[in-house]
C-alpha cells in the first residue's frame, strides 16, 4: 500500500478543509493509487495568471522527467497542477535577511496578499522562500498547503509550490518550493531531491542541517561508508564539507552533484537513493490475472498474465516458477496445460528490477515483487496480493553485525535467512515475521571465522543468495 505524505493531523487540529480549485492533469501514466503523484501549486498567481502558472508547472514537469533517474522511471509517475488563486501577484519580501546576501537589498520591501502567504527572508536567509508563516523558531506553518493538497488531490505523494516571483529562492522540507526565476526548473529538481528522496545538500548549509542521510555521513572509512560500492566510479569519493570542524567532520560523495550546485546531474549515490524511494511507494506489477478463484478440469488450459510498468530502458526481469522450478522467463503471459495442473501446485511470477543505476550495499540488494497462485481444485490468489520485498544487507565486509535492511509488503510468512560457508555448510540460521514497511534485523556474525560466506534470503515467493566477507 502506498504511503501518502499528507498532513491529516493538521486538518484535525484546524477542523476545516481548504477551498476547492480547478485541477489540471499534466502527466498521466496510470491510476493514482498505483503511481507516484506529484502535485504542483502556485502562490502569487492571480485568476488572470493561471495560464502562466500552468506553463510554469509544465516546464517544471518536463525538466524533472528529463533528468536521471526520473527520466528512466517516468512511467511510475503522474503529475497534476492545482490552480490556486491569489488576490495579488508576487510574494512577500520583508527585507529582514541577516545572511548578507546582496540580492536582499536589491528587492524592495513587499507585502503581497497571496493564498499561502509565501515569503523571502525566512530564518534570516534571503533566498529561503517558504509557503507559509514562521510560527515557531524551528518550524514554519504549512496548514494552508496541506489543506489544499488534501482537499483537491488527496492521492498526492509529493506537493510542490511555485512562487510567482522572478527573484531567485526556494526551500525543501515537506513541500518543495521555488521561485520562477531563470533557474526555476533546476531549483525544483534540487528541492524535490530534499522533499521526495530525503537527500541532503552537498554544499555546507550549516550544522543544523547536517544529518546521516544517503548522501551525507560522518563515516569516512572506505570499507564502512554508505556509498562504498560506488567509490572510484562515477567520480564518487569521500569529500569533506570543509577543512575545519564541524564541516570537516561531515562527508559527501561527489564534488559536482545537483545537490551541491545547479546545472549538474545527480551523482550516482543520489540516483540510487531516489530509485529506492520510488520502489518503497509503488510496484512495477500494475495488475495480474486471474484475480479470483476459477474452476478447472482436465480439458481446460489456464492462462496467467501480468500487466507491468516498465522503466525506460527496460531493466525488469520476469521469472515464472512452478513448484520451485523455472517455467518461463521474460514474458508477461503463460499458459498451463491441463496435463500440467492435475495435482496441487504453486505458481509464482517474480519481477525484479536489475537496474545498473543502483548498487545498494555491495550488490546484496533486491527490488523484488511477486504474485503467488496456489493451484488445486480451483485456481486463485492466496490471501496475499502483490508481494514486495526490497532489501539490503550491510556493511560488507563486516566483523560483527550484518544488518538486514528491508521494506516488506503483503508477506504473510516468515523470512528465512541462512548463512553458509564457502563449502556449503550452514553456520547460522534466523527467521522472522516481517512487518509491512521499512525495518531492520541485525545478524550477529561475530562468532564466525574470517572468510567468505553465502547469505540466502528465502520465502515462498523469493529466494536470493549473495556472498559477503567476514573480516
Amino acid at each position: 500500500m502506498k504511503t501518502i505524505l499528507n498532513l491529516f493531523f493538521s486538518l484535525l487540529a484546524i477542523g476545516v478543509l481548504a477551498q476547492e480549485f480547478d485541477v489540471e492533469t499534466l502527466m498521466n501514466n496510470g491510476p493514482t493509487d498505483k503511481r507516484i503523484n506529484f502535485v504542483y501549486m502556485g502562490d502569487g498567481y492571480t485568476a488572470a495568471e493561471q495560464d502562466l502558472f500552468l506553463t510554469n508547472a509544465q516546464d517544471a514537469i518536463d525538466a524533472q522527467f528529463n533528468f536521471t533517474p526520473y527520466q528512466q522511471y517516468a512511467n511510475f509517475f503522474n503529475a497534476f497542477a492545482i490552480k490556486v488563486i491569489s488576490n495579488e501577484s508576487g510574494t512577500d519580501h520583508p527585507q529582514t535577511a541577516t545572511d548578507g546576501d546582496p540580492d536582499c537589498a536589491l528587492i524592495p520591501v513587499m507585502e503581497v496578499d497571496t493564498y499561502f502567504n509565501s515569503t523571502f527572508d525566512a530564518y534570516g536567509i534571503h533566498r529561503l522562500i517558504i509557503p507559509g508563516e514562521i510560527t515557531d523558531p524551528q518550524y514554519w506553518d504549512f496548514p494552508a498547503v496541506a489543506e489544499v493538497l488534501i482537499t483537491n488531490t488527496p492521492f498526492y505523494d509529493q506537493g510542490s509550490v511555485l512562487v510567482n516571483t522572478p527573484h531567485y529562492g526556494g526551500s525543501g522540507g515537506l513541500f518543495a518550493t521555488v521561485s520562477v526565476d531563470v533557474n526555476a526548473n533546476f531549483m525544483m529538481i534540487h528541492e524535490i531531491g530534499h522533499s521526495f528522496a530525503d537527500l541532503k545538500d552537498e554544499y555546507w548549509a550549516g550544522e543544523y542541517y547536517a544529518a546521516e542521510k544517503a548522501n551525507m555521513t560522518q563515516e569516512s572509512n572506505p570499507s564502512e561508508i554508505k556509498w562504498k560500492n560506488w567509490l572510484g566510479d562515477e567520480e564518487v569519493g569521500i569529500y569533506p564539507h570543509g577543512s575545519n570542524p564541524p564541516q570537516s567532520e561531515w562527508f559527501r560523495p561527489h564534488q559536482a552533484c545537483m545537490m551541491r550546485a545547479l546545472n549538474n546531474t545527480f551523482c550516482a549515490v543520489c540516483v540510487e537513493a531516489t530509485i529506492d524511494k520510488i520502489y518503497t511507494l509503488v510496484s512495477p506489477i500494475d495488475s495480474y490475472s486471474p484475480t479470483e478463484n476459477i474452476n478447472y478440469n482436465e480439458e481446460i488450459d489456464l492462462d496467467f498474465s501480468l500487466d507491468l510498468v516498465y522503466p525506460n530502458p527496460n531493466t525488469l526481469n520476469i521469472v515464472w516458477t512452478l513448484d520451485g522450478e523455472t517455467y518461463a522467463e521474460d514474458t508477461e503471459n503463460i499458459s498451463l496445460t491441463a496435463a500440467e495442473i492435475t495435482d496441487n501446485h504453486v505458481l509464482i511470477a517474480t519481477v525484479e528490477d536489475v537496474t545498473p543505476l543502483s548498487r545498494s550495499y555491495n550488490f546484496i540488494n533486491g527490488y523484488l515483487f511477486s504474485v503467488v497462485w496456489k493451484i488445486n481444485n480451483t485456481v486463485g490468489l492466496s490471501e496475499n496480493t502483490v508481494q514486495k520485498l526490497l532489501f539490503k544487507a550491510y556493511p560488507n565486509p563486516t566483523n560483527e553485525i550484518l544488518v538486514f535492511d528491508y521494506t516488506a509488503e503483503n508477506i504473510q510468512e516468515e523470512i528465512q535467512i541462512s548463512i553458509a560457508d564457502i563449502q556449503g555448510k550452514e553456520v547460522l540460521q534466523q527467521s522472522f515475521m516481517p512487518v509491512d514497511g521499512k525495518n531492520q534485523v541485525p545478524l550477529n556474525v561475530s562468532q564466525l571465522a574470517s572468510g567468505t560466506y553465502v547469505l540466502q534470503i528465502k520465502t515462498t515467493a523469493f529466494k536470493r543468495s549473495f556472498k559477503f566477507i567476514k573480516e
